[in-house]
C-alpha cells in the first residue's frame, strides 16, 4: 500500500514537472523584448532643425572658356579701276581660270562745288519767272533742274567756298536771299573681291602675270564687303 502511494506521489510530481516544463517554451507576450525603433528623423537643437546629414558645399559653376576671338575672313581686292570696261576684263580673266570675282561699285568724292540758290514759290513758272527778272538785271542765273535743289535757282557756281561767300555777301546788300550749298561732285571706281576661299588661287606668280596686263592694278587685304555693289551688273 503504502508502496502504491509513493508511485502515484511520484507520478504526479512528474506530471507537474512536464506541465511546468510546456509552459515554459511558450514565452508570454509581457516577457518579449521590445524591439529597438531607431527613428529617421533629424535632430532638433535649440536654433532649429539640424539635418542628420553634414550639408554638401554648393558645386561651383565651372567658369566659362575664353572663347578666341575669330578674325574677320580677309578677301583680296584688286583695283582700283576707273573704266568699266577694264575691270570687266580682269573679270572675265579671273573667271578663265576658276577664280571667283565680284564686282564692287563705289562712289568716291573728286570736287565740291559751292553754289549759290535763291529758293523760289510757283514752281517751274515762278521760277521762270523770277529767272527772267534775274537776267534783265544783269545777274548771271539758272534754274537747277536736276537732284534736291530742283526747281530753285542758282546764282553763281564757285570751287571754294570763301568765294561763295563774298558773292553771297554781294547779293544780299542788293536785297537778294541767297544760300550756300555744297554739291559733291562723284564718280564710281570699281573693284573685283576675290572670296577668302579662293585666295590661294591669286599667288605671287598670278599677280605678277596680271598686273603685265593690267598695269594699274594693285592688289590688298581686307574684310570682305558684306554686299557687294552690283547695279551695274549685266
Amino acid at each position: 500500500m503504502r508502496s502504491l502511494f509513493l508511485f502515484l506521489l511520484l507520478l504526479n510530481v512528474l506530471y507537474a514537472l512536464w506541465q511546468w516544463q510546456i509552459a515554459g517554451w511558450q514565452p508570454s507576450a509581457g516577457d518579449e523584448a521590445p524591439q529597438k525603433i531607431v527613428a529617421n528623423t533629424p535632430v532638433t537643437g535649440d536654433d532649429g532643425p539640424t539635418s542628420s546629414q553634414p550639408e554638401s558645399a554648393p558645386q561651383s559653376q565651372p567658369a566659362a572658356a575664353e572663347r578666341d576671338e575669330v578674325p574677320p575672313a580677309l578677301c583680296v581686292m584688286l583695283g582700283t579701276f576707273s573704266v568699266r570696261a577694264e575691270v570687266d576684263q580682269l573679270q572675265q580673266r579671273l573667271l578663265a581660270v576658276d577664280v571667283p570675282a565680284e564686282l564692287v561699285t563705289r562712289a568716291v568724292v573728286t570736287t565740291t562745288d559751292y553754289w549759290l540758290v535763291m529758293a523760289v514759290a510757283g514752281g517751274s513758272q515762278g521760277a521762270l519767272a523770277r529767272l527772267s527778272l534775274l537776267q534783265e538785271r544783269g545777274i548771271d542765273s539758272f534754274v537747277i533742274t536736276r537732284g534736291h535743289l530742283a526747281g530753285n535757282l542758282s546764282l553763281g557756281v564757285f570751287s571754294q567756298q570763301d568765294y561763295a561767300a563774298a558773292r553771297q555777301a554781294q547779293l544780299e546788300a542788293e536785297g537778294y536771299d541767297v544760300r550756300i550749298e555744297a554739291v559733291e561732285k562723284t564718280r564710281d571706281q570699281f573693284l573685283l573681291q576675290v572670296p577668302p576661299q579662293a585666295r590661294r588661287l591669286l599667288d605671287q606668280a598670278m599677280l605678277a602675270r596680271l598686273r603685265k596686263d593690267f598695269p594699274a592694278m594693285q592688289h590688298r587685304y581686307q574684310a570682305c564687303d558684306g554686299v557687294a555693289n552690283t547695279r551695274n551688273i549685266p
